[in-house]
């Protein structure tokens, strides 16, 4: 019986090839995207699955209370944590701490910046990360590197024994290298250092600092048969006994919990401090895209079968007369149905191989995973439930069919007071198709805004250089010689990016309260050459004059109008002279107010600012060239980079470049785009389907209307219509649920474009194209076909 299931149900998928064929692709679009969300959830249960002894092994969270009773949970410690409970509890077997942080690293007169982190002794052994070549970094001022890290440093060399320099840290010697990082780790870094590298009073203090709870991360590994119990019980011990007469400013209080390292990913909770393992928030949220996506490609399915119900009602008849029962008739339907997923499943296969590539996949979704026979095995039985569930509704219905009815052509499918439930779904494909459209050219016209907009400062014809090891002073001279160089500036921070330092800044010595400020480093050239302009003052006298020496901090700073607010100093003119408190010990005094300009990123409104001359901050030169021949300019100034530093590469790049890479996001909206074309294309094939369908049924019809002297068009018009409003309806729900969709993005930025006519009237024009050319493509075909031919049998 099952056997004869399978041939019939090839030869009905054979006989309809265009409707099978709609099927395939719109269940392999779909089905794509769900194997993707599946792959990126088995990552993401692969998170951790190195360390040793996983299963009693535990990362110590922090649950702060606030002063309004808040609560609010953090993945960091307060660092002494780990030293009490190895010293004074006998079920710890080791601790181990790591404090993350990024760190500008000079490596042979390259300024690299990566991320890092402080680890001790039992970082190697708790945690398993092991190395391929040399020793842990123990001793103070070593690190160990990771394969990817020791090649951008040092290219194909053995790393080594070689030398990094840090500002703050110091000459850290490199010990060893990595194996190659497992991809899913909660940890991600390029180089770990010795917690003993970490020597500045400031970060010896944090080792006995209770207070600062956000130092850092604590894991505690257990005596095997120690229960967490055990733990938690002495947990909430060490915080009162550590905790009392702490002086809190915004918090209550604070407790502690263990977290096991084996149910670490994904997570079930948001945290503060967070490290990299992934959420079942992200992950439901990929697999509801994808049973969406699919969800339409189900939905085509139902609708082309249903819509063939006439002409299987005839089937349904017969096999009823001569003994069939419904279950026999569900199962060659369902037989179907599943036999269109599994050929559906190999398409995305195919499908997932070629959008492997794109930037956006492999880092977010399927990076490091690889497809074993498990997956494989749920991949294959989620097709099977696919086809199962794809087609029940149509075997429900069409099992269902009484054959008295079935002779007499009485089965008209009416669901909600008339509406078709065939109808009912080809509203639902595009409805759900325009949402995805206006929310994702929200996004691109967004993020196009921040690449290209008007920042308040001159971004064409800047040439940013970063200086690296070369002498500011001196690479300034060599570069204004050359013809076309209109002047040069220095800056530590490039503007419409991260901002720079950000620090809390006073303005008495002592008492008083402080404000966050953004504090860069410019030189005399900066203002001119960026085309700011100044409210009040004058430029900065170290400056112009230089006055302070070179390389040494100015004691005049330049702030912006939105610091004089911050400031409460009335008006800019008023701010002219002022003094402010950079730290305890460093004074300066405002020689001039400088107008507003976009420094950050669009996601913030403008805040304070600072620009203060501190020549050894410098990490950039700002070259404005001269309208006219720019390449022969930009080849001249590439000649001084060589001949200054010949071992390094020129890496300048045009600040418009720069601006449009930092903000366009082109992987992510690419890869929104293929979800979204994916989405349209499957709502097209499906109502393409049906107007096929319709079309064939109604030849005798269009055949009577043209012998009656029906024109073309009238004929068109008329098959068309029906489909048309089912295009306005969908578009008329998706219009303001998609406006709701791209403003809960928009929402995130102090400044970013509004949904207008632009994007929504483009939107509906686009569907109402897509489906006008779907629908006019069949019809105008049907119009066009001989009455001679519909009318030979009649």
């Amino acid at each position: 019986m099952f056997y004869s299931y399978l041939v019939i149900a090839f030869r009905n998928l054979w006989k309809h090839r265009l409707f099978s064929f709609i099927n395939v692709v719109g269940l392999a679009s779909g089905m794509m995207v769900c194997l993707l969300a599946l792959i990126d959830i088995k990552g993401a249960f692969d998170y951790g699955n190195f360390h040793p002894h996983s299963d009693r092994t535990y990362r110590v969270l922090t649950d702060v209370t606030s002063s309004d009773n808040q609560m609010v949970a953090f993945a960091s410690t307060p660092m002494p944590l780990a030293d009490v409970l190895k010293r004074e509890y006998g079920f710890v077997e080791q601790t181990t701490q790591v404090i993350r942080d990024y760190a500008e690293l000079t490596v042979d007169g390259k300024k690299l910046v990566d991320t890092y982190c402080a680890v001790d002794p039992a970082f190697f052994t708790v945690l398993g990360y092991k190395l391929a070549s040399g020793q842990p970094a123990i001793a103070p001022r070593t690190a160990v590197l990771t394969p990817q890290t020791a090649e951008k440093f040092f290219g194909l060399s053995n790393p080594i024994g070689k030398v990094i320099h840090h500002q703050e840290l110091g000459a850290i010697t490199v010990t060893g290298v990595f194996q190659p990082l497992p991809t899913r780790s909660h940890l991600e870094f390029g180089l770990v250092v010795s917690m003993s590298t970490r020597s500045t009073e400031n970060q010896k203090r944090e080792q006995t600092d209770w207070k600062q709870y956000k130092a850092g991360y604590t894991y505690v590994r257990l005596k095997e048969g120690a229960s967490v119990e055990a733990l938690e019980k002495a947990l909430p011990t060490i915080t009162a006994r550590n905790t009392k007469g702490i002086q809190w400013k915004t918090e209550k209080s604070y407790t502690f919990r263990p977290q096991s390292l084996a149910t670490l990913s994904p997570a079930f909770e948001e945290l503060q401090m967070s490290t990299w393992e992934p959420t079942w928030g992200k992950l439901a949220t990929e697999m509801a895209v994808g049973l969406i996506t699919l969800l339409l490609a189900v939905f085509n399915y139902v609708n082309l079968t249903l819509a063939r119900s006439l002409s299987r009602a005839r089937e349904v008849g017969i096999r009823k007369v001569s003994g069939a029962v419904r279950w026999q008739l569900m199962s060659q339907f369902m037989a179907e149905s599943v036999i269109l997923s599994v050929f559906a499943l190999g398409v995305a296969y195919l499908l997932l191989r070629l959008i492997e590539p794109m930037p956006f996949v492999q880092q977010w979704l399927i990076g490091g995973v690889e497809l074993n026979p498990t997956l494989w095995a749920v991949f294959v039985g989620f097709s099977i439930v696919t086809g199962l569930l794809a087609g029940f509704v149509p075997a429900h219905v069409l099992s269902g069919f009484r054959p008295a009815q079935v002779l007499r052509s009485q089965t008209g499918l009416k669901v909600f007071k008339g509406i078709t439930l065939r109808k009912s779904l080809i509203v639902a494909q595009f409805t759900i198709a325009l949402i995805a459209m206006i929310a994702l050219l929200s996004v691109a016209r967004q993020q196009n805004y921040m690449a290209t907009a008007d920042y308040g400062f001159r971004s064409e014809g800047i040439l940013n250089i970063p200086l690296n090891t070369v002498p500011y002073q001196r690479l300034a001279n060599e570069l204004n010689r050359i013809p076309g160089v209109e002047r040069v500036s220095a800056t530590s921070e490039l503007f419409g990016s991260h901002g720079g330092e950000y620090r809390k800044v006073r303005r008495q010595k002592t008492g008083g309260d402080s404000t966050a400020v953004f504090i860069t480093a410019v030189d005399q050239h900066f203002i001119a050459n960026m085309d700011l302009t100044l409210l009040a003052g004058q430029n900065s006298p170290e400056m112009t004059t230089d006055t302070a020496g070179e390389g040494s901090p100015g004691r005049f700073v330049l702030v912006n109008e939105e610091a004089v607010k911050a400031f409460r100093m009335g008006n800019p003119r008023e701010m002219v002279g002022q003094t402010l408190w950079l730290n305890d010990s460093t004074e300066v005094q405002i020689a001039g107010v400088v107008k507003n300009f976009q420094f950050t990123t669009f996601s913030w409104a403008i805040k304070p600012l600072i620009l203060s001359y501190q020549p050894k901050q410098f990490r950039y030169v700002n070259v404005r060239i001269a309208d006219g021949a720019p390449e022969a300019t930009l080849a001249k100034v590439q000649g001084v980079w060589k001949h200054l530093n010949p071992h390094q590469p020129f890496t300048g790049e045009w600040y418009r470049d720069f601006l449009y890479k930092r903000h366009s996001h082109e992987d992510d909206v690419n890869f929104m785009g293929l979800l979204t074309a994916l989405a349209f294309s499957i709502a097209c094939l499906g109502l393409l389907g049906m107007v096929t369908y319709t079309t064939e049924t109604r030849v005798k019809e269009v055949g009577i209307r043209k012998v009656m002297g029906a024109e073309v068009r009238q004929i068109i018009w008329l098959l068309s219509w029906d489909f048309v409003k089912l295009l306005l309806i969908a578009g008329g729900i998706a219009l303001p649920l998609g406006y709701l969709a791209g403003m809960a993005f928009l929402i995130n930025f102090a400044y970013h474009v509004s949904i207008g006519f632009e994007t929504l009237g483009g939107c509906i024009g686009l569907l109402l194209g897509l489906g006008g050319l779907t629908i006019g493509f069949r019809t105008y075909r049907a119009a066009l076909s001989n009455p001679a031919d519909s009318l030979r049998n009649e």
